[in-house]
């Protein structure tokens, strides 16, 4: 298909005003769900906007499988760091069975869920007085008067709308309406993580397939590579949380030899469907070489790519690698990580670069600030930050924990600015939803 560069001529029309609330939140992944809810908890009207028919993001639609960034492993042992609003999700997620409990790997922890009990307890998170979720509803322009967002508009399946409000919050994960409203981001093409495509495999003997090591299942996949198989990655996240059906995160998505523009539309097509052949293949490849996958077959795959990275906002500072791997802590902390640096750069491995054994940095307030828009706030995984200091806080466990900020900021803020919200009034609502901002264990100090 030929590419064209010419351009169409679009006609202004009017749009109806939808609603006029307190606080628009785009997007309903991990940052917006926090964001949203926390806001509204606050005594805001809220709008949360979501682009799919369901709630959380990366977590739901990629299929994500485990929630990383909520444990240190200190002496074998994951011990949970990150608690506030991830910490309701997680207890949720326990009592309603979606979980079996953290699961140690490597030099750190993640919690595996059940992908449908995740939508379930997000739906009944986002059941709260003064909360309003449009689904199916995607972004579309900006409207910006003087340094300020006015309103949104919005398509939904019946055409265009309006939404007012006094504050915005950007949880897209690609910093759409930050880009809509023009202020600073970068967007590194040549650095840009490679995505993955996400999926489960049923009729596995998971009493068998799970047993295997790690370094058993690396030996096992380079052994495959020996024989011919391209596999672009010998090494990924395994989880099971059902008997029978394990999640894989172990594709490594390329186009053409490179990391996929996933902004450009041609681009981003050739690349779900190359997650598709991977995960054909490696399908293929574990029945032939991996125990307890003799009769495994995929289940589905996530409803589209896992992107890891896209537009950054530059904000009044830019969190850097010497922040995250020197564990540094600020005034204006709003968050604690615990995640390492993890980059799913070039070749077939991953480039870890590991924290302390609780070991954790904080997350500023001034990371969330976009510059030249007043009354925006930038959470989750586009939040400034350079390429390898997002390789760490881009996990769901800090979407969580930015987006619960950013939420109880907009409703201190009010109909002001963004940047002149009181940081020890929101450290303290946060301590008071549950946030420990120094949460290194005891134990870790020996």
């Amino acid at each position: 298909m030929p590419v064209r560069h010419d351009t169409v001529a679009r006609s202004a029309r009017e749009v109806d005003v939808l609603r006029e609330v307190d606080v628009v939140v785009a997007g309903g992944g991990a940052a917006g769900v926090a964001a949203a809810v926390c806001a509204a908890r606050a005594g805001a009207s809220v709008v949360l906007l979501e682009r799919n028919g369901f709630l959380g993001g990366t977590m739901t639609s990629t299929s994500l499988g485990g929630i990383c960034g909520l444990y240190s492993l200190i002496d074998g042992e994951p011990v949970q760091m990150v608690h506030g609003f991830a910490e309701e999700v997680r207890d949720r997620l326990d009592r309603a069975g979606g979980i079996r409990g953290a699961l140690p790997w490597l030099q750190t922890a993640s919690l595996p869920y059940d992908l449908f009990i995740m939508k379930s307890v997000l739906d009944d998170l986002a059941e709260t007085e003064r909360l309003t979720v449009l689904y199916q509803a995607r972004l579309v322009e900006a409207g910006v008067e003087d340094g300020r967002i006015r309103h949104v508009i919005v398509r939904g399946r019946g055409g265009l709308f309006a939404i007012r409000a006094n504050a915005f919050i950007d949880c897209t994960g690609d910093g759409e309406l930050a880009a809509m409203a023009g202020v600073a981001t970068e967007y590194d093409r040549a650095s840009l993580q490679f995505p993955t495509a996400m999926f489960r495999m049923g009729g596995v003997d998971t009493t068998v397939a799970m047993k295997v090591p790690r370094d058993e299942m690396h030996r096992l996949l380079e052994q495959a590579v020996t024989d011919g198989y391209d596999l672009p990655r010998t090494a990924g996240g395994i989880y099971s949380v059902r008997d029978g059906i394990v999640h894989l995160n172990i594709t490594k998505v390329k186009v053409d030899g490179h990391t996929p523009d996933t902004f450009d539309p041609i681009e981003l097509s050739e690349a779900e469907r190359e997650g598709r052949r991977q995960a054909r293949l490696y399908l293929e490849v574990f029945r032939r070489y991996v125990p307890g996958y003799a009769n495994a077959y995929i289940l589905d795959t996530g409803a589209e790519l896992g992107i890891r990275e896209t537009r950054r906002i530059v904000g009044p500072h830019v969190l850097t690698s010497d922040d995250v791997l020197k564990e540094r802590k600020f005034d204006d902390a709003i968050a604690a990580n615990c995640w390492p640096i993890e980059d799913h750069g070039g070749g077939r491995s991953t480039r870890w670069v590991w924290l302390s054994p609780g070991g954790y940095n904080h997350i500023p307030y001034r990371a969330l600030l976009p510059m030249g828009v007043r009354n925006l706030l930038v959470a989750g995984r586009c939040l400034s930050s350079t390429h390898d200091a997002q390789a760490a806080i881009r996990v769901t466990a800090n979407c969580f924990s930015t987006g619960q900020a950013a939420g109880l900021a907009a409703v201190m803020a009010g109909s002001g600015d963004m940047a002149s919200v009181d940081i020890k009034s929101l450290q303290a609502a946060l301590k008071a939803g549950g946030v420990n901002l120094a949460p290194m264990p005891e134990t870790a100090n020996a």
